[in-house]
């Protein structure tokens, strides 16, 4: 699933409240519409359109108060991480660990790694000329074992 996609679906109050509920326990319409205080229908057409999009998955259920019913259940498992700092904006879907990604997942991973390992990159050479500012700063040489902070007794 895209993110676009998922976005779609998640981004809407009462299917995010219904997945939360068949992520503790599988349920039906009924049962659904009765626990969020929202029509039948409105599920109903909430969950046809999760089934659709991949997000949701159903069987048939005998009942001992009636005929079978429909039972719904989570058909999807990700990770959506989304980071807002300053200058950064960035929306990723993650993989699950141990499920295959496919090429597609694979190259978006790789991608997101050489980033990461730029990004650490940058980080290292920062902290060095930190360090090497604050060895100047206490008259230390390169390589010079750093004091340790005294503790008062």
């Amino acid at each position: 699933m895209e993110i676009d996609d998922l976005l779609a679906m998640v981004e809407n109050p009462t299917r995010r409240r219904i997945l939360e509920m068949l992520a503790d326990t599988p349920s039906y319409a009924l049962r659904l519409s009765k626990e969020l205080g929202i029509s039948q229908q409105a599920v109903m057409k909430n969950l046809a359109l999760m089934e659709r999009n991949g997000m949701v998955t159903c069987y048939r259920e005998s009942s001992s108060m009636g005929p079978d019913r429909t039972v719904y259940a989570p058909n999807a498992e990700f990770t959506l991480v989304v980071d807002m700092h300053g200058s950064v904006f960035s929306v990723r879907l993650m993989p699950e660990p141990g499920k295959p990604i496919g090429t597609e997942g694979a190259i978006v991973r790789l991608e997101e790694i050489g980033k990461e390992l730029e990004e650490l990159e940058r980080r290292k050479n920062d902290l060095l000329r930190e360090a090497e500012a604050l060895r100047e700063m206490l008259g230390m040489t390169a390589g010079a074992e750093i004091p340790r902070k005294r503790t008062e007794e």
